[in-house]
């Protein structure tokens, strides 16, 4: 039961944000008592925690496999983005604006694991990009990982853009073909325009 409530509650915050999403909502969709919500799950910031931290277990995942998979790093940069896009084209663009305004706890933990895991990740790619020759050397690797991180994050951010005109997959898209232009050098560039083209 308590799985079956954590899929119905990480349904309903990514569709809807988790702010508007009660406890009450959670158990109606369910067809269950709100008593049996909270015989697993103590209170909503709880259930908002478990459900991120679901989402990161699951996250690690996908990268793991993505690290074995690729064939070079502008190859795992452009299957990252296709990894994201069921999540993105699902989720609500205030989803983590919520999260970080109204549950800190579940924040904090998911600000740690960019750091400790995306953000290392992004560092290694970068080197590795510039060892192949696919990066620009001069490059500076810390900058440009968190240059790279700024622009995921300002793109959920409901005061930076309005998603009325553009999806969040399409925003992310077009960010990171911008960034990946600005660091590809003339090796990397016909590589990258290969990979698009066959896509």
């Amino acid at each position: 039961m308590k799985c079956r409530i954590l899929e119905k509650g990480a349904e309903l915050f990514f569709r809807f944000g988790v702010r508007s999403v009660t406890m009450d909502t959670i158990a109606t969709e369910l067809g269950i008592s709100k008593k049996t919500i909270y015989q697993h799950f103590p209170d909503k910031d709880a259930m908002v925690y478990q459900v991120l931290e679901s989402f990161i277990q699951n996250d690690q995942c996908k990268w793991e496999e993505l690290n074995k998979t690729s064939k070079d790093v502008i190859h795992k940069t452009l299957q990252s983005l296709e990894i994201m896009k069921t999540t993105l084209t699902e989720m609500n663009p205030r989803l983590l604006f919520e999260v970080k305004k109204y549950f800190p706890k579940a924040y904090e933990m998911f600000n740690k694991y960019k750091e400790d895991c995306i953000m290392n990740s992004l560092k290694s790619d970068l080197k590795i990009g510039i060892e192949q020759g696919y990066f620009r050397p001069e490059i500076e690797v810390e900058l440009f990982a968190r240059l790279r991180m700024g622009e995921v994050d300002l793109s959920f951010d409901p005061n930076f853009y309005s998603h009325s005109k553009l999806s969040l997959f399409d925003t992310q898209q077009i960010l990171l073909d911008h960034f990946m232009r600005g660091i590809l050098t003339e090796k990397g560039l016909s590589l990258y325009l290969s990979y698009q083209k066959n896509n």
